[in-house]
């Protein structure tokens, strides 16, 4: 059976849910903030390295001249928003509609679409991209603006790389199944359905991941 790859929000027939993330989930949250500190310190290094090569040979100007804490508070205020711009506007590069939102009790931010059904590798794709487009973007500006910019831009593609442990935690678990897989986003979780599993549904409720491992689909 052929899939046509187009924005969609209903199953085709034979599919069923095989999984369900709930990112949200309480002890998931702790594991996770714990869990950023590894590409927080891999974005550390790798600006690190990148500041050398980038600033050999030039001269990178002077700081910006205000104070530290006013910079990151600034960072952050810029950083959050952008990178759910960034899933944004690859949704809608992929061709589906897009809502912005918050959850202000758990304290995050968050771009969706409603009810769309994404293939595994768009999935992939929208929730690697500020993640792979906020660290372009700083590595670029640290090619050509000054000492302080480029400093700050590297903190952002720090805090960024920390804040996205939960895009991250997700790319980890879809690309484990076939590029066949649709995954419904929630805004605060995921469900991921294959083919061969209709009816199915997760077990142990209430956990903050559910799983049935997926029959693979016939050829």
């Amino acid at each position: 059976m052929t899939l046509k790859r187009t924005s969609q929000t209903e199953l085709p027939p034979g599919y069923g849910e095989v999984k369900h993330v709930l990112l949200t989930d309480q002890k998931l949250l702790i594991r996770l903030n714990i869990l950023a500190v590894i590409p927080l310190l891999a974005m550390i290094v790798w600006m690190a390295i990148w500041w050398g090569i980038a600033s050999r040979g030039r001269d990178t100007g002077s700081d910006l001249g205000i104070p530290w804490w006013l910079a990151v508070i600034a960072i952050l205020i810029i950083v959050l928003p952008m990178h759910e711009l960034m899933h944004g506007i690859t949704i809608k590069l992929l061709g589906y509609p897009v809502r912005y939102g918050a959850n202000l009790s758990k304290g995050v931010l968050f771009a969706t679409s409603d009810n769309s059904l994404f293939w595994r590798n768009q999935y992939l794709a929208i929730a690697l991209a500020p993640f792979v487009g906020m660290t372009a973007l700083a590595m670029i500006i640290m090619l050509f603006a000054s000492h302080g910019i480029s400093y700050y831009a590297s903190i952002g593609a720090v805090l960024n790389a920390g804040g996205a442990i939960g895009d991250l935690w997700s790319v980890v678990i879809v690309i484990r199944y076939p590029a066949q897989v649709l995954i419904r986003d929630e805004a605060e979780g995921f469900r991921i359905y294959a083919a061969g599993a209709a009816g199915s549904t997760g077990s142990a409720a209430g956990s903050s991941i559910q799983n049935i491992e997926p029959t693979p689909p016939s050829p």
